[in-house]
């Protein structure tokens, strides 16, 4: 029966199409932009092949925009003359008797006036008897030429009419056919009509569905489209010629895309076409495997051929419409190798253990979201202009036949290369049993190379990455067994026959994929009428997002002290409590409390430039470490916050830092965890000889204070942590970081504290009860914060919790480095220390961990506390620290540098000159007059609302920079890096010279 036709969208309709459509190019462009950025650039190979296989799909999505732009549904010329129409179709030898003969009973019954030809290639006698009893002309040749194209044309000359179809022999007329065709060539520049290829058999199997599913939309929007730029496409079945537009080409073309190359021959001599979008027949589409594959390969190596020989001849002929058309159309069989890359990028990846983008993967959703949204949303809403219902919707079905055709297509291309010719075989319209095994040997092999690649990089590299292209690769195996499911699928229903179960199971699967197709059908009728509003939702929700990301960084409330970006108030030693003692029911007695006081960014940029001369003395007795005095170690905080990571951390990366740190002499690192790159950093400990000191970060107490479950879940993690990770020999000891014992001043009012304090500590000798419990083999240690009262509570911890073996004290700076003395008498080490606090004074031999091993720039976060910097370069107490313990990394002094502000106004918008001062000769220097053997580069620092670092931007290089003054200067600090080969000094700076209360903040920030 037919479908009622469409119609032309609506002035508003077309608006709203439109907008999207330059929304969504505004999208495409951003993604385009933010990825071609060269901070997130990875292994420029693989980068480079990701990069050209977005290219590809930008191009695809926006020839399918263009071709949505101008939706055009020709109005049907009232009838003014009788033409003389003749009707073929075609027979080949091993097709269907049930096929032809209802084909050519349907013609019969169009209700125009027609004569009929069956183009019988077979010269077949049973046929011959059918046409006769129809009334149909039987035509066939001797000399069989140019295929399909061919047989037409031997048929066009043994007839007259004025007006010619073309039917495939699958496809079934509906009586009225010709009713809204004829009219339409009233216009004497009209040499085709061309209307709708629907099909009856797309429910037969995946295979035919998705068939069917490749189509809609070209035959819906896109050909209507194609009415407004001349460039309706000839298809080879249900189309109508003017005899002299044929003749006038000589006939149809001939090739395996006779229809295309017939429509470029004809758009060549000027003549116009037409697209009724009504569905006026239905044929088959191919509902196996192999008679898709026939389709296919065909198709692609046909246009592949018009590509480089027709289209070079006729490309001064056409029309800019149709040079665009014509010169785009047939690289949609390129997909064949974008989709090889995609399989290759997560397969090699995984195997070299490279990756093609250095991105944060909440900041890649922010970028493409919005673009996928509106391809999603753009394909929905012109949905309205397909044929039926049946035909919206996401087109899964198509989409994965598409991506399992990719060899085809490859082979095609291939095919045009080498000029191998590819026989005219008509598309197998039979379903019957057949064996797959050999076709489906390409997608068998990505499978197989891909769950290898798989298994191989997750036991090589466990890191997020890892995981993520183990992800992709995983897709891509799924799409491959699709495909083969596909090509099974009719045997399986043979089979479901003969087993009431599988039968059974099958039906109900069926009844429910009914009932939600109708659902389906509402939300999809929904979407479309909102699908402007929720793409600028979308859009702005991810530039609220990506706005709040960059300027409101949220504090991290759990972060282990090496990845901390500004000391907070317990590292400065103002919060900790004088305890006298302990009383018979434990509650502790509290001597005196502080407030802590304000945190500034600058803490933590270059160097603290101490005088010599006021240098704060240290007991030298006391600040030599009593316990671990075999232990050189850094601590190394690579793997925190790996999803907002923008340098990925892999084995490679550890392999490298750990063969560095051992030419420095560090025989230990500490790490936090448990952590998600465990397994490769403890692989990587036991190949490189290093001892790992396994540390758990305890949460500050406003994680827990408020929900007691915190802390119990928390030991049953740390203790199954143990328990795993008992017999490994890389393991050298336990610690529990971030002792929040000195933190609960904070929270408590002075009546509450002893409490909170007891159970604190209650709750911690519970933990080391059960960490010796699991593994009484290694020593348990826990951090303390050096400060006023370190001794005190260094004391109350060792009488309280005896079954820790030593303390860790953190050292942040000089002033915390005199509160290590001999009044402590517990066993301690340094369990984090600050090199700068050791300015001057001899370093210790052992017993020491540094932090950090390496400045850190995230997505949201930027530290400044390692040895080396962010780009892997040398500060200047690696070199101290290496000869210390007798490595092999020498120190190479390089002159102080600071910056130079000019005596002028910082105001928002100005752009104001800033100088290099070097320390030469006894004197300071501008650096442009001073310093010729090394190098500048000047960065904006940008803090948050807590004075953490979150983000860092190269603003020059050279001894003198222009620096554009943001208009919230307040919230930026200059940092100025003077480098030689591979070492530096650093310094930074607030942008304006400081009045009044600026003056503390400006000589913290020149230290």
């Amino acid at each position: 029966m037919s479908v009622k036709p469409v119609k032309n969208p609506t002035r508003q309709q077309q608006i709203t199409l439109r907008l999207m459509i330059v929304m969504g190019f505004i999208c495409m462009g951003f993604f385009m932009d933010s990825l071609l950025r060269n901070k997130v650039v990875g292994y420029r190979p693989l980068y480079w092949l990701l990069i050209t296989t977005f290219v590809y799909t930008f191009f695809k999505i926006l020839y399918e925009w263009y071709h949505y732009w101008a939706i055009k549904v020709p109005v049907t010329p009232p009838t003014t003359r009788q033409y003389t129409v003749d009707i073929f179709t075609t027979f080949f030898k091993g097709e269907p008797y049930e096929m032809i003969i209802e084909t050519l009973t349907a013609i019969q019954a169009i209700t125009y006036p027609h004569e009929t030809y069956l183009c019988d290639e077979a010269d077949d006698q049973y046929l011959k008897g059918i046409c006769k009893e129809l009334g149909v002309h039987h035509v066939t040749r001797t000399i069989k030429v140019d295929a399909k194209a061919g047989n037409i044309n031997n048929a066009l000359r043994q007839s007259k009419g004025e007006l010619c179809v073309v039917l495939d022999p699958d496809h079934v007329p509906f009586p009225n056919f010709l009713d809204p065709i004829v009219s339409h060539f009233d216009n004497p520049e009209v040499g085709y009509v061309q209307v709708v290829q629907a099909y009856y058999n797309q429910d037969t199997g995946w295979i035919a569905k998705g068939s069917a599913q490749q189509t809609y939309q070209f035959y819906g929007p896109m050909m209507m489209c194609m009415n407004s730029y001349g460039t309706v496409q000839a298809i080879g079945a249900n189309c109508t010629f003017r005899r002299t537009a044929l003749e006038s080409i000589g006939g149809h073309a001939a090739g395996l895309a006779e229809d295309m190359h017939t429509a470029m021959q004809m758009h060549a001599k000027n003549w116009k076409s037409v697209y009724v979008p009504q569905v006026l027949a239905r044929g088959l589409v191919p509902a196996t495997l192999s008679a898709y594959y026939k389709q296919q390969i065909k198709w692609s190596r046909g246009v592949f051929e018009l590509l480089v020989t027709s289209y070079v001849k006729l490309f001064t002929k056409f029309t800019w419409r149709q040079k665009l058309h014509y010169g785009l159309l047939p690289l949609f069989y390129l997909s064949g190798f974008v989709f090889l890359i995609n399989f290759c990028i997560p397969v090699i990846s995984l195997f070299a253990d490279v990756y093609p983008l250095k991105i944060d993967f909440s900041d890649f959703l922010v970028i493409s979201i919005p673009f996928i949204t509106s391809v999603v949303l753009i394909r929905h809403y012109v949905q309205q202009w397909v044929m039926e219902d049946e035909e919206r919707g996401f087109h899964i079905v198509g989409g994965l036949l598409l991506i399992g055709s990719w060899w085809v297509f490859i082979l095609g291309f291939l095919y045009t290369i080498i000029r191998k010719n590819v026989p005219y075989i008509p598309t197998p319209k039979d379903i019957r049993e057949e064996k797959n095994l050999g076709i489906n040997m390409p997608n068998i092999a990505v499978i197989v190379i891909s769950v290898a690649a798989i298994f191989y990089g997750l036991y090589n590299d466990w890191n997020p990455f890892t995981f993520f292209m183990a992800g992709i690769a995983s897709l891509n195996c799924l799409f491959m067994a699709f495909m083969l499911m596909a090509s099974s699928e009719l045997k399986f229903k043979e089979y479901s026959k003969n087993h009431y179960v599988v039968s059974s199971t099958y039906s109900y699967v069926k009844y429910f994929k009914k009932r939600f197709w109708l659902l389906r059908r509402q939300i999809y009728a929904g979407i479309r009428r909102v699908s402007l509003l929720v793409t600028v939702l979308v859009i702005c929700t991810c530039i609220y997002i990506a706005k709040q990301s960059d300027e409101n960084t949220v504090q991290v409330s759990a972060t282990p002290p090496g990845v901390k970006i500004s000391k907070s108030s317990p590292a400065d030693g103002n919060t900790l409590l004088n305890y006298t003692h302990v009383d018979k029911a434990g509650v502790l007695r509290v001597m005196g409390q502080q407030n802590s006081k304000p945190v500034n960014a600058t803490d933590t940029l270059a160097a603290d430039n101490i005088n010599v001369d006021s240098l704060i003395q240290v007991n030298a007795a006391a600040r030599t470490p009593n316990y671990y005095p075999e232990t050189k170690g850094v601590i190394y905080t690579k793997g925190q916050f790996w999803f907002k990571n923008l340098f990925p951390l892999n084995k490679q990366t550890i392999e490298r830092d750990f063969d560095e740190m051992k030419v420095v002499g560090v025989n230990t690192v500490k790490i936090y965890g448990p952590n998600i790159y465990d397994h490769i950093t403890f692989d990587v400990a036991r190949q490189k000889g290093m001892k790992i000191d396994y540390s758990f970060w305890i949460p500050y107490p406003s994680a827990f204070i408020y929900d007691t479950n915190v802390l119990d879940d928390l030991e049953k993690t740390i203790v199954k942590t143990v328990k795993d990770n008992k017999g490994n020999k890389a393991i050298h000891a336990w610690n529990i970081g971030n002792n929040a014992l000195q933190q609960l001043t904070d929270y408590y009012a002075a009546s509450q504290l002893p409490y909170a304090q007891y159970n604190y500590i209650q709750w911690v000798k519970k933990l080391v009860k059960s960490i010796k419990a699991a593994d009484s083999s290694r020593p348990v240690t826990i951090d303390l914060t050096a400060g006023p009262t370190v001794d005190g509570s260094m004391a109350l911890m060792h009488s309280q919790v005896p079954e820790l073996d030593a303390f860790g004290l953190i050292v942040g700076d000089r002033a915390a480095l005199t509160k290590v003395t001999t009044n402590l008498k517990a066993p301690y080490f340094y369990s984090s220390l600050n090199p700068k606090a050791m300015q001057s004074l001899p370093l210790p031999a052992g017993g020491v961990f540094y932090a950090n091993w390496q400045d850190q720039k995230t997505a949201s976060i930027v530290t400044f506390d390692g040895l080396k910097d962010i780009w892997g370069r040398n500060k200047p107490y690696l070199g101290l620290i290496s000869a210390s313990w007798h490595g092999g990394i020498a120190y190479k002094a390089l002159p102080p540098v600071k910056i130079l502000r000019p005596a002028l106004t910082a105001i928002g918008g100005n752009s104001l000159p800033y100088n290099a001062m070097v320390y030469s000769g006894d004197k300071w220097s501008l650096a442009v007059d001073s310093a010729r053997n090394m190098t500048f580069e000047w960065y904006l620092v940008r803090t948050n609302g807590w004075g953490k670092p979150v983000d860092i931007q190269e603003v020059g290089k050279g001894p003198r920079v222009y620096v554009t003054i943001p208009w919230n200067m307040q919230s930026y600090r200059l940092y100025l890096i003077a480098a030689k080969g591979n070492d530096i000094v650093d310094a930074s700076s607030i942008l304006n010279i400081p009045l009044n209360d600026d003056i503390k903040a400006d000589k913290k920030s020149e230290k």
